[in-house]
């Protein structure tokens, strides 16, 4: 039964109800009886058809896990319009309680040990009904995004996720900021998602260091890591996975960056080395010194994301063009293959499976100089095409899309390509360029400790600026990196300039349980409450039928059973009107 037919069924049952015929009500009930009875038997919402019978995660809504829906955002006029499936997501995420990430995932943490947590003083039973399936939406969409995807491919859509549970949205690739999206209030965020035992939490230090310098998230002047790590029980995949998110939070601050990176791991403590003559020139008071200008060239290499936006951009050609096998079995001989790669494919795999920015695993290491130990370098390491990790990241992004074993190995031998000119475009400056080659001579950096307590003895937030721009890291642009233990006690090495958002006591800002055996637990304490608000309606429609039915077989002689169908009718109108919004609201989820 829709609204109509339900609004209908009051309004003409407050009339009848007034009536001072009895008979007329009675005859007229009958009548109206017959002409939903099909209705209600076609949708089986009667109420002895539930009894006994329990929801089950198969009747949530189906939300599609489509990332580059959720942030198809397009702008018409002066007006920012979502895709439909942004919309949909919305309308459930909008429901879940709390002002920020944190409140959001306390809330969402306390539903499944106290459903009746969400629902504020005064809300209407149909306000509840709209919050219970808002939280289970979100946890039945979660667990997908987890579990149905790869390490790197679940990064990117949980970033999807986040991004509209928060009403913000994704920031596009290589756009030169170290951020994944925004928050609702415009906090650049920096999600990392990895399982527990294997956390590595970092980046560019370059584009670290450009978010603290020039902030392009106003009002906001840090950045904030949102770190979250899972674990499941078992070997379980889909929706049958057992286990918790954990979620931890941090900002990277000009007070406190050189405190973290001086604590982070290995060889990313180098990125906060300060040039020793910087140093020596501001303790003198030459404010106008610049390490930097000094050096051969002053055009500093790329970032690594400014060369992955050229290694996609050049990727993007490569996948573009006709390809000539010359395939041996059958006697087939040349062949073209024309590849059909979306450009929502191109972002999904480079995004996701193929993380050229952090994931080492694809290239070769090479030798950092002339001598000296390998490593891998971006613009510098080749790509190898039959490079195992890339083989693999090939069939996670296109295994089920419907390609040859041909056509796989060509995306890789493309990927290699691109990567080759990346290289060949930079190494005619290196070539030229000694500056390296000074960065790397013996007294050109004082250590790294000596930096740091020379750099939170400023007091100027330009000539920190200015120290972080003429760091190692930014120099020789180098990448840092956290790992587990050193992300949960960031408190403790950040050396007393609180990581912590303002207002916030502990990083740690809750966990969350996944997995439909939690989402089940909490379907089987609501069911008697979502049967009580909308299946009791259904009931006392059937008491109506069954009254009115016993009167006219009894010669309209039973007054009990006129008196049932009449209490029936009005049970209708009450409880209709239970779950109606007040006057001049309206529901946040469309029911």
């Amino acid at each position: 039964m829709n609204k109509n037919d339900m609004q209908y069924m009051r309004e003409n049952h407050l009339k009848k109800i007034e009536t001072s015929d009895p008979l007329k009500l009675i005859l007229e009930t009958i009548s109206e009886v017959l002409e939903v009875e099909g209705v209600l038997k076609s949708r089986r919402t009667l109420r002895e058809q539930m009894e006994g019978v329990s929801l089950t995660l198969e009747s949530i809504p189906e939300i599609s896990v489509t990332e580059l829906g959720w942030t198809d955002v397009r702008t018409v006029g002066n007006q920012e319009v979502s895709g439909p499936a942004r919309n949909q997501l919305l309308q459930f995420t909008r429901n879940i309680q709390g002002s920020g990430l944190e409140e959001k995932v306390n809330s969402l943490a306390e539903f499944y040990n106290n459903p009746d947590s969400i629902n504020l003083e005064g809300a209407s039973p149909g306000q509840r009904i709209a919050n219970a399936l808002s939280y289970l939406v979100f946890y039945k969409t979660l667990t997908k995004v987890i579990s149905n995807f790869n390490a790197a491919s679940a990064g990117f859509n949980f970033e999807a996720f986040l991004a509209v549970l928060l009403e913000g949205a994704q920031i596009k690739a290589n756009t030169g900021t170290i951020a994944d999206f925004t928050a609702g209030d415009n906090t650049p965020i920096s999600l990392k998602l990895y399982a527990e035992d294997s956390a590595k939490v970092g980046g560019s230090f370059v584009d670290l260091v450009g978010d603290l310098v020039s902030p392009q998230f106003s009002p906001h002047d840090f950045m904030q890591y949102v770190v979250v790590l899972k674990s499941f029980e078992g070997a379980s995949q889909g929706l049958d996975v057992k286990g918790q998110l954990k979620f931890y939070r941090f900002n990277f601050t000009l007070d406190n960056v050189a405190n973290i990176v001086l604590n982070s791991s290995g060889h990313s403590v180098q990125c906060i080395e300060l040039p020793a003559e910087f140093i020596q020139q501001i303790k003198a008071g030459n404010d106008e010194y610049d390490f930097n200008a000094t050096l051969p060239s002053q055009e500093n290499l790329p970032s690594t994301e400014e060369m992955e936006t050229m290694f996609v951009g050049e990727l993007e050609k490569q996948l573009a063009q006709t390809f000539t096998v010359n395939i041996r079995r059958g006697g087939q001989g040349p062949t073209d293959f024309k590849l059909n790669i979306s450009p929502e494919d191109l972002v999904e795999f480079t995004k996701g499976p193929f993380d050229w920015a952090n994931n080492d695993n694809f290239f070769k290491p090479v030798a950092k100089f002339k001598e000296g130990e390998l490593e891998v370098m971006r613009g510098v390491s080749p790509i190898n095409k039959t490079n195992k990790a890339l083989g693999d990241a090939v069939v996670a992004a296109f295994g089920n899309k419907g390609l040859s074993d041909i056509e796989l190995k060509l995306i890789a031998k493309s990927v290699s390509q691109a990567n080759e000119v990346v290289v060949q475009s930079f190494s005619a400056t290196r070539q030229k360029d000694k500056r390296r080659e000074l960065l790397r001579q013996p007294g050109t950096f004082a250590s790294a400790q000596e930096s740091v307590d020379f750099y939170n003895k400023l007091t100027d937030p330009e000539l920190k600026k200015k120290a972080l721009l003429n760091s190692k890291g930014v120099l020789s642009t180098l990448q840092f990196d956290l790992n587990r233990t050193q992300v949960l006690n960031i408190e403790t090495i950040a050396g007393g300039y609180s990581p912590l958002p303002s207002g916030q006591e502990s990083v740690d800002i809750g966990a969350i349980m996944i997995g439909a055996e939690y989402v089940q637990q909490v379907l089987n304490k609501l069911t008697e409450e979502l049967n009580q608000g909308i299946f009791q309606i259904f009931q006392s429609v059937k008491m109506i039928q069954e009254g009115s039915y016993a009167f006219m077989a009894g010669g309209l002689q039973d007054d009990t059973q006129a008196e049932k169908a009449i209490n029936a009718s009005r049970d209708v109108e009450a409880k209709t009107q239970e779950l109606r919004p007040e006057q001049g609201e309206q529901l946040k989820l469309d029911l």
